[in-house]
């Protein structure tokens, strides 16, 4: 096992959301040839089942699993992660800026690498709640007592009806009467155009400041050749419009039957938060689901998503009338499996305060809320869904009762 530890500052240690594009965090690159950056997108986002399983059973062959402790001051939650690196900026960088917001800045990390084998035979982090990222194959070889299995990724879909008043109709009332007051004010328009030179705008101008002023060094998306040789070449796109300026943008991508148009990269002008305070950004999706509406377009997926009800990205969707599906891509088999260890009042804050999305054997999906005397589920944050089942209230007495009788087997603490 080799081990590291480093330690972070509290600017650095509250990250912001992580982005919505689902690839490697930006970074300097010699230049993909047009196949090798549709073989990289491939890789990534293929729906084919055949290929997906090879993805799969690739990502199930390392013996070697990462795990990260990070820890905070006396008395906040500490929080291990293991399993899939991509876990560490789809899942733990979710998990600290959930922590961050009650009150518990990241402030020390601790790197390790050991086996699976080890992990299995209770070599675990030595934090209040341990999360493991992985395949669902290489979950079936650990502990399921005392443990809650959530979905690795979900996607938010819009089925879009054939009108657009039956469109208004799945979207919220606030939702609506915000768009209508503020495309009143600022008349926006949706405009098409796939040219290389709209791309490189958008890409340069709009989605690269975009990801470095709203998530910094912890970003993630498509490299500029990919979105142009792999996601263009099958996609589409947008921008906003106002009085002749675009303002915001969206790079989509289309099914190979074209019956579903999936957002890909985002972003609003220069990156600048005036275009989220005047409604733009948000804008910017109520005229994309329109367009459906008007081509006759099946469905709009609006990208991925941890299953956590409390970010904010759900929260947003759902107002929009998505529903969570499993994703189309490798994401699909992988799960996260969280362990709570300890019962704390932090470990109680943090499940009440972050209700999840959980699945059974069978994969269907089922929103969970904890409670327990002293502290009342969130039912504010609202799950519902268009064909979402209704939420489940969990007390925590039931949860974290196994902690007391069910440790992991004794080994080495991480």
């Amino acid at each position: 096992m080799t081990t590291q530890d480093h330690t972070l500052s509290t600017a650095a240690a509250s990250p912001a959301p992580a982005g919505e594009a689902g690839g490697a965090r930006p970074a300097r690159h010699h230049p993909l040839t047009p196949v090798r950056a549709r073989l990289a997108y491939w890789w990534n986002n293929t729906p084919a089942p055949g290929w997906r399983a090879v993805r799969s059973r690739a990502d199930s062959l390392p013996r070697n699993v990462q795990v990260v402790s990070s820890l905070t001051g006396q008395d906040g939650l500490s929080i291990g992660y293991a399993g899939l690196p991509v876990g560490r900026t789809n899942i733990l960088q979710l998990l600290e800026h959930q922590r961050t917001q009650l009150g518990w800045a990241t402030v020390r990390c601790t790197d390790a690498t050991i086996r699976w084998s080890d992990l299995a035979a209770g070599d675990w982090p030595d934090t209040d709640l341990v999360v493991v990222g992985a395949e669902e194959r290489a979950l079936r070889r650990l502990p399921e007592h005392g443990s809650v299995t959530a979905p690795f990724r979900l996607h938010l879909v819009v089925d879009i009806p054939p009108s657009q008043e039956e469109l208004a109709r799945l979207i919220s009332k606030r939702e609506r009467w915000q768009f209508r007051r503020d495309q009143r004010e600022h008349q926006w328009v949706l405009e098409e155009d796939s040219s290389p030179e709209a791309l490189t705008f958008f890409y340069e101008r709009m989605h690269g400041p975009t990801m470095r002023n709203r998530h910094g060094d912890r970003s993630r998306t498509e490299r500029l050749d990919v979105a142009r040789y792999a996601v263009l070449r099958q996609g589409t796109l947008f921008f906003l419009s106002q009085a002749g300026t675009r303002v915001a943008g969206v790079l989509c991508h289309w099914s190979k039957d074209r019956r579903t148009l999936t957002t890909r990269l985002l972003g609003v002008l220069d990156g600048l938060d005036e275009h989220y305070h005047t409604g733009a950004f948000k804008a910017l999706y109520h005229h994309l689901l329109q367009w459906a509406c008007e081509q006759r377009v099946a469905r709009v997926d609006l990208f991925g998503t941890e299953a956590y009800i409390s970010k904010g990205i759900f929260q947003w969707k759902r107002r929009l009338g998505a529903h969570p599906e499993w994703p189309p891509n490798h994401f699909a088999t992988k799960r996260v499996r969280i362990y709570p260890r300890r019962d704390t009042p932090a470990v109680r804050d943090f499940l009440v305060a972050n209700p999840l999305v959980l699945t059974d054997a069978r994969g269907r999906l089922t929103p969970v809320y904890y409670t327990d005397d002293d502290r009342p589920p969130r039912l504010d944050l609202s799950a519902r869904c268009p064909g979402l089942a209704e939420p489940e209230v969990v007390h925590l007495d039931t949860v974290l009762k196994p902690v007391a009788v069910h440790e992991p087997p004794s080994g080495e603490q991480l």
